[in-house]
């Protein structure tokens, strides 16, 4: 029989593959001890981490509950003491609150009147500029019904007409046709004829929307015949606003409050107002400092 070369050189390969695979399966079975060795140690160390992490999370669920106990504490302290602070400090001032932006809750507007009561001061006005005119009402019709021009000055016509009303408290005729043509939103305990003028405005700003931004608009239009007029303003904004109006606000010379939502912020706003200090307070990079010290210091002489 002739010899196939073909035949002798598959038998070689498979000579050497079987030897080749018997190795590697002999080399697995020598080192499956220290293999074994190895995943035990592994688990353990597993298990020790674990066990540190569950001690972790159990000190930290502790920790937590220490600090929400000493906040409530904290909570409880200011709601206290913040009375014995701003009682009487307004007496007889004669305040408005205009909120300009209608993202900002309700709730705020009550939260600043009841801390307003507490120092003695007499709240003509809350009012909350809605900007949503009925949709029936056409706005020729609305501008001739209000006495104004409809133009692009009509919103400024429109703005500084609102302001003399609500500060002088006499044109109860063109809040009453705002407010029937739901452009504003009046609330609280407001007297439904005033006739006293204020000496103080509050700007209620900031937005937590980015298309609802109308500060240049609105507000320092405003605030700026408020000035003219010589009434006090200031243009308050929650910490949490999305926009920030307090720029705006301080380049256009206001008392300007930050943080207006919390406690802090509300006794800035009365401590400024007290102290006839105009300035920049809150907890944003815009405050010159938390609260107005140097009305602080005049308090107490």
């Amino acid at each position: 029989m002739p010899l196939d070369y073909r035949y002798y050189i598959s038998s070689i390969a498979a000579i050497f593959l079987a030897l080749g695979i018997g190795i590697v399966i002999g080399g697995a079975l020598m080192d499956n001890g220290e293999m074994g060795r190895s995943k035990e140690q592994l688990i353990v160390n597993l298990e020790q981490e674990f066990e540190q992490l569950r001690t972790e999370k159990r000190t930290l669920q502790a920790g937590i509950r220490e600090r929400e106990v000493e906040l409530e504490v904290l909570r409880q302290f200011n709601r206290e003491v913040v009375p014995l602070v701003v009682t009487g400090l307004l007496a007889n001032r004669k305040i408005g609150i205009v909120k300009t932006n209608q993202t900002i809750p309700a709730d705020l507007t009550t939260d600043l009147m009841e801390i307003l009561k507490l120092t003695g001061a007499q709240l003509l006005w809350s009012i909350e500029l809605t900007g949503d005119p009925e949709p029936a009402v056409d706005q020729n019709i609305l501008a001739a019904r209000l006495g104004l021009e409809n133009d692009l000055l009509g919103l400024n016509q429109l703005l500084t007409a609102f302001t003399d009303a609500v500060i002088t408290g006499e044109d109860g005729e063109l809040l009453a046709a705002l407010h029937a043509n739901n452009l504003i939103q009046i609330r609280g305990e407001t007297k439904e004829s005033v006739k006293e003028p204020l000496d103080t405005l509050i700007l209620l700003g900031g937005s937590y929307e980015d298309k609802i931004n109308f500060v240049d608009q609105i507000d320092l239009v405003v605030a700026k015949q408020a000035k003219l007029r010589g009434v006090i303003v200031a243009g308050v904004e929650p910490l949490t606003a999305k926009i920030s109006y307090i720029p705006k606000y301080k380049k256009s010379g206001l008392i300007a409050i930050d943080n207006i939502n919390t406690l802090p912020g509300q006794v800035a706003l009365i401590l400024a107002l007290a102290g006839g200090e105009e300035g920049h307070y809150g907890v944003k990079e815009t405050a010159r400092s938390l609260l107005p010290k140097l009305s602080v210091q005049g308090l107490t002489q």
